[in-house]
């Protein structure tokens, strides 16, 4: 009865509907951006060494000011955010369509482009997810995050599919069109939020200062060998993973399996899949024990999952492999997640999930510029993404025998 209130509540709430529609929009949108710029860099400017850059100018940013963000977010109207950074980015892709229609769409420009973006979004997904409570009652905040969560999954598996469709029957042109329309539209349902959503004044934390409360966040990890562990284990996670997988993915496409933007749309699609069947599996068996133990097993299976992906040049096999690695994924992420709500003071959660985010992008730029890195010395994707899956393999067995306390937290 009261799952069903809530739900009858959620879809009667109008400002909830609209936050719904700008997170789907924005969240599309990202992906539709960057499928596009992944595939213009390989194919159009066939210049794949470049394309770790590009990640790397849009990752900086958000690990730059991704706690000054947060810190931002409970000091202003969070709807205001969201709305400049939709209309700027928007706007930034209107000047983009002009520049590939003169022909005057460099991989400088690409790059430069793709900083912005990053600087932008280190201020919206902050705001963007702390403005929940302000939408709805806190008996339906489970249900709520539930819809945001599986709609931002389910926006990977759709933007890559639709990206590559666009692309080979449009162009990219239409494609950029295609998301700065959404961005626009976005930016619009942000000022009908920000008009029907008030602060009172105590709700926007002044009381001290950004850093201050930066260094407050330092000082309780410093005192929890749980969460130590845990940020060790996320680093090196996605220094092994997230250049391989997002730089090689699109070159694994077209090198391994002599595809195009159709197959690495399949690819990227897939890999949506299974993190959102991962994320569904979680939730229904709605794990509460040993998650860090989950959590372990998960980084083995991800290593071998890997292993596997690298060594096969069939399109069947590979679509199988990058659906389980992106399982795993979500067996990693969810149970680190709810371990990281269960075990941390409530003062402190928002604090620790920012620096949680913070730690699990920290190597992500060197991850990029590593895998351009070995691309221009010339070796072959499969070669690294093999590699990286030892490494990540080694790292979880190290992990295991020697940090007791995520092996055995709950």
């Amino acid at each position: 009865m009261v799952n069903e209130t809530n739900a009858v509540s959620l879809i009667r709430n109008k400002l909830f509907i609209y936050f719904f529609l700008t997170l789907l929009a924005s969240t599309l949108s990202v992906s539709f951006y960057l499928f596009t710029v992944n595939w213009y860099v390989v194919d159009e400017l066939q210049l794949e060494a470049k394309l770790g850059l590009v990640f790397f100018a849009s990752s900086v940013p958000r690990l730059v000011f991704m706690l000054i963000g947060g810190a931002i977010a409970d000091r202003v109207n969070k709807a205001t955010v969201m709305l400049l950074s939709d209309l700027t980015k928007g706007l930034l892709l209107v000047a983009v369509i002009v520049l590939l229609l003169v022909d005057l769409f460099s991989i400088g420009i690409l790059i430069g482009l793709s900083f912005v973006f990053g600087l932008l979004d280190a201020f919206f997904w902050p705001s963007s997810s702390s403005l929940m409570p302000s939408l709805v009652s806190r008996d339906q905040l489970t249900r709520a995050n539930s819809i945001v969560q599986t709609t931002q999954r389910a926006s990977t598996i759709i933007g890559p599919l639709l990206a590559g469709l666009v692309i080979g029957f449009g162009s990219y042109e239409v494609m950029f069109a295609f998301v700065s329309a959404m961005l626009l539209l976005a930016a619009i349902v942000d000022l009908i939020i920000r008009k029907n959503v008030s602060y009172d004044q105590d709700e926007l934390n002044e009381s001290s200062s950004v850093w201050h409360n930066i260094k407050e966040g330092f000082a309780y990890l410093k005192q929890s060998p749980f969460m130590l562990a845990l940020m060790l284990s996320s680093v090196s996670m996605n220094l092994f993973l997230s250049g391989p997988m997002q730089v090689g993915l699109p070159l694994f496409a077209r090198d391994i399996l002599n595809g195009d933007e159709f197959t690495y749309s399949l690819l990227s699609g897939m890999l949506g899949v299974g993190t959102l069947v991962g994320a569904l599996l979680i939730g229904v068996l709605n794990v509460r024990q040993k998650r860090g133990m989950v959590a372990l097993t998960g980084i083995m299976l991800l290593g071998l999952f890997m292993v596997a992906f690298s060594l096969t040049d069939s399109l069947l096999l590979s679509l199988m492999f990058i659906s389980l690695i992106g399982l795993v994924i979500s067996t990693i992420d969810v149970p680190i997640i709810s371990a990281i709500q269960a075990h941390t003071e409530k003062k402190y959660i928002g604090r620790m999930m920012s620096l949680m985010s913070f730690a699990s992008m920290g190597l992500i730029p060197v991850s990029y510029l590593l895998t351009s890195f070995l691309i221009s010395l010339g070796l072959t994707i499969d070669t690294i993404l093999l590699s990286s899956s030892v490494c990540l393999m080694v790292v979880g067995v190290f992990v295991l025998v020697f940090a007791k306390s995520l092996r055995t937290v709950n």
